[in-house]
């Protein structure tokens, strides 16, 4: 292959098919087919308007959800993206005056997320925040009362769906802040990756820092055995869960991994991707004048989340529910 694999959406619900970067979200609730080359991958897209529009989506792969209660983890890829906090962003009332910052800059709040589950379905979400005249300085972000993100919370918090994504330790510790979203069971890409496709790649995972190991001198073999089980779960669980309540460590992020580098080890030389276009990279994820070019990368890289993740966990030997 000469080139990288053109990614295009072939076809939107309102039978645009083009793939120019006209402004398009204004419709309540667009959907999309986000396509890979010529066949080598379809994604059934969803850009909802509000929280409401969430619920066709969740109720689509609700059968899909509930049947992995009692089976091995269902798999999600997650993308999280920055955007100025409101109402820096707002562009009602004569532009964003006084704006400053790059959009990704690390103190920013997350303004949008995309997720992909199954490797066929993804959903990206920008909820919608107050316009008021007292500026964001932190904590929850200003939702309007109709973003209450039921849906979305109850999904991501439930401790049998593992979301994989770049940067899980800063994207779960952020939704938990600023979105009040726990997400009970992040997994960190770049950590997975390394582990299962490290010797190919020539990267090593980050090892987390241990615990001291109480002195055994003093401890009954009763105390002995639940210290012991205890290790053996907390190896077996990999560092990679978090709860709000009870936060717990989460690997570190392997440095000099992109999502294209790791989609070309781990899913063939054959998904060879080009990075995000200048434009799309610095892209304002709280406008409300996003083009489609750049939803288009954000359903992008959610798919590769899960598709990279899957593969990963495959190669390691644990269970995955799709």
């Amino acid at each position: 292959m000469k080139g990288p694999v053109e990614v295009t959406f072939l076809k939107t619900s309102d039978g645009d098919d083009s793939d120019d970067d006209n402004r398009w979200y204004w419709c309540p609730r667009r959907e999309a087919v986000l396509c890979f080359g010529a066949d080598l991958a379809f994604v059934d897209v969803t850009f909802p308007k509000d929280d409401m529009d969430t619920k066709p989506w969740f109720r689509g792969i609700a059968q899909l959800y509930r049947g992995h209660r009692l089976r091995a983890p269902l798999v999600v890829g997650l993308v999280a993206l920055r955007g100025r906090a409101p109402p820096d962003n707002w562009r009602w009332c004569g532009g964003a005056k006084g704006v400053r910052g790059h959009p990704r800059d690390p103190g920013n709040p997350i303004r949008c997320v995309a997720i992909c589950v199954g490797g066929s379905h993804a959903l990206v979400y920008q909820p919608d925040c107050y316009h008021s005249k007292s500026k964001y300085t932190g904590g929850a972000l200003p939702f309007r009362e109709g973003s209450k993100m039921a849906r979305l919370r109850a999904f991501l918090d439930n401790r049998r769906v593992t979301v994989a994504c770049v940067g899980a330790r800063e994207a779960a510790e952020k939704l938990a802040e600023e979105w009040e979203v726990d997400v009970a069971r992040p997994a960190e890409l770049t950590d997975l990756f390394a582990r299962a496709f490290g010797k190919v790649a020539g990267v090593d995972a980050v090892k987390p820092p241990k615990e001291p190991e109480p002195d055994k001198r003093w401890m009954t073999r009763s105390a002995l055995l639940r210290a012991e089980a205890k290790a053996e779960a907390a190896e077996e669980e990999g560092y990679n869960s978090y709860s709000k309540h009870g936060r717990r460590p989460v690997a570190e992020v392997v440095k000099g991994l992109s999502l294209e580098r790791m989609a070309f080890v781990a899913l063939g030389p054959e998904m060879r991707l080009a990075p995000w276009p200048a434009k799309a990279a610095d892209a304002e994820w709280g406008s409300y004048d996003l083009e489609k070019s750049e939803w288009k990368y954000a359903a992008r890289d959610a798919y590769l989340c899960f598709e990279i993740a899957a593969r990963c966990l495959q190669k390691l030997g644990a269970p995955i529910g799709n």
